[in-house]
């Protein structure tokens, strides 16, 4: 029985075939891949509502928004904040501003990854339904975290940082609508 030679050309110019062949799957599986990463992000929203603290009324609502992707760093989880006033805020002259979100810090361990978040937003005391002028500034900053389990997917929320605020007696920071 006699075997058939490859010559070493028509070698080189399989392995190239075959190495091109590999890596076309690679490029068309990859944003397969990378869709589905991102599908497992998903938005995370931790509100609060500045309003009267003795008949309850809520002037207004800030958003801070976390997208988090439980397979990705925590660090680079995208942040966005908004504020809001309603009606009933525009009527007694207040007026919510200046939203903002900074990420404190992030890790992870085996199972979750966490980062922990500084919101903070402006509420200005000013002249009813003209928002103009202003007499009065408070700045209000509320703490919170985010664990991720890696695992699951699921997402919790942890409140118990710091609440930060100059506003005066009689305003309150609901987390309820």
């Amino acid at each position: 029985m006699t075997s058939a030679r490859i010559p070493k050309n028509r070698r080189t110019l399989a392995i190239t075939a075959v190495a091109g062949v590999l890596a076309g799957a690679v490029a068309v599986l990859s944003p397969a891949h990378a869709t589905q990463e991102a599908a497992s992000c998903k938005p995370q929203h931790v509100k609060v509502f500045p309003g009267d603290g003795l008949t309850h009324v809520r002037y207004g609502e800030v958003d801070f928004e976390v997208t988090v992707c439980p397979k990705e760093d925590a660090a680079g989880w995208d942040t966005n904040a908004t504020a809001a006033t309603n009606n009933t805020g525009t009527s007694a002259g207040y007026l919510l501003k200046s939203a903002s979100l900074k990420t404190l810090a992030a890790g992870e361990n085996n199972n979750n990854r966490n980062a922990t978040y500084m919101g903070s937003f402006v509420l200005k005391d000013c002249v009813p339904y003209v928002e103009w002028p202003c007499t009065r500034t408070y700045k209000v900053e509320v703490g919170f975290a985010l664990l991720a389990d890696k695992k699951s997917g699921k997402v919790r929320v942890v409140y118990g940082g710091p609440v930060e605020s100059t506003m005066p007696r009689g305003l309150a920071l609901y987390r309820t609508p």
